[in-house]
């Protein structure tokens, strides 16, 4: 029951809840309950935004739980852009103030990797492992 741990695809991520907890973020190694609010958006930055940031935003690992006290309903609405773009590091962020950073991630077309995670059982971040080329 639930979802087990995850990132999403995309760049963000905003999700509906209806009030009822059970939305986990992992921070620092520990699972940690995330608050719900009625009349608001929780924005999740997903795996594309990690790939274009060359890994200085990382999507979020999250899993969702089953909550005794209610039904947990959410509604995911993940952004990311048109199917065939190549997503990869921007330029611009390969460059720091100590000089040009490698990319840390090849490029895939967006719809090359929503197959690979679509075709693969939710296992943390595991879809980024085929376009990650370094640690980050």
């Amino acid at each position: 029951m639930g979802m087990p741990p995850h990132s999403d695809h995309g760049l963000l991520t905003l999700l509906i809840q209806n009030g009822i907890g059970g939305l986990q973020i992992q921070h620092k190694g520990k699972w940690v309950n995330v608050g719900t609010h009625s009349n608001s958006f929780l924005v999740n930055t997903g795996d594309h935004l990690e790939i274009f940031s060359n890994g200085r935003y990382k999507s979020v690992l999250h899993r969702a739980m089953v909550n005794s006290k209610g039904t947990r309903m959410s509604i995911a609405m993940a952004h990311g852009p048109s199917l065939d773009s190549v997503v990869s590091p921007a330029p611009e962020l390969l460059v720091s103030s100590k000089g040009n950073e490698p990319a840390a991630y090849i490029g895939m077309k967006y719809k090359d990797y929503l197959e690979l995670q679509q075709s693969n059982k939710l296992d943390g971040k595991s879809c980024l492992d085929p376009v990650r080329i370094s640690a980050v």
